[in-house]
């Protein structure tokens, strides 16, 4: 399996150990906004499914 550091793309934002941190960071980041996103939907959903 190839590293992300050897991608002819993805490597360049990720050939540093202090990039591959800050990238890191942001991935988490986003993907605890995502979250939050789905749970507020999901309620949402089910407000709206039980109000009828």
């Amino acid at each position: 399996m190839n590293k992300i550091e050897e991608d002819p793309i993805l490597g360049r934002f990720f050939d540093t150990p202090e990039k591959k941190a800050k990238w890191l960071v942001r991935i988490k980041i986003a993907y605890i906004i995502w979250l939050i996103f789905v749970i507020i939907g999901i309620i949402f959903l089910a407000v709206s499914y039980f109000l009828k």
